[in-house]
């Protein structure tokens, strides 16, 4: 890699979410406005000289304030879903799931998701390096894709959301 650029999406919410696995308070519903940067790479620079040019991300924000803005978020295994899934149904809230619902697993998430719109647009010219979930202001994860062995894509996570939701597949 030669070259690197950022982009941050600032407060991309509210949203209420609960760790429902927690042993502290974030078991209890509560929320964040949060926020997202993410670090991209390349070895060679695109006819315009960008990395990654910014303005072609608007569909990324769309979907990050679909998941996060005025959302209830939940971990695909916790129990309180199907009283949320019948909340939305009566148009009460809305209900976004994830396999895991920390800050390291949303970092994971939104940059497996972001990776794969680079890839779909530019044939893997450029890539993520990191993707950074700031939960709050005091709170945030990273994640670095190449670093993770165990690496999963975002079609692989989006189905594996599916089936943890559907109880095929039982988590500890």
């Amino acid at each position: 890699m030669i070259y690197q650029s950022t982009k941050y999406f600032k407060e991309i919410g509210p949203c209420a979410y609960r760790n429902w696995k927690s042993d502290t308070d974030c078991y209890l519903l509560h929320g964040y406005c949060r926020s997202f940067k993410f670090v991209f790479g390349c070895k060679h620079l695109d006819k315009q000289g960008f990395v990654v040019d910014f303005g072609g991300l608007k569909d990324v924000k769309r979907q990050l304030q679909e998941w996060f803005d005025h959302t209830v978020i939940l971990q695909s295994d916790d129990p309180l879903v199907p009283d949320f899934q019948r909340l939305t149904k009566d148009g009460h809230c809305k209900l976004q799931t994830f396999p895991l619902i920390s800050s390291e697993g949303l970092a994971e998430w939104t940059g497996e998701y972001v990776d794969s719109v680079l890839q779909e647009k530019y044939q893997g010219r450029c890539w993520i390096i990191s993707s950074e979930h700031i939960e709050a202001e005091k709170n945030s994860a990273i994640y670095y894709p190449f670093e993770n062995r165990d690496r999963l894509d975002f079609e692989t996570l989006v189905e594996l959301n599916k089936e943890i939701l559907s109880g095929d597949i039982a988590t500890a």
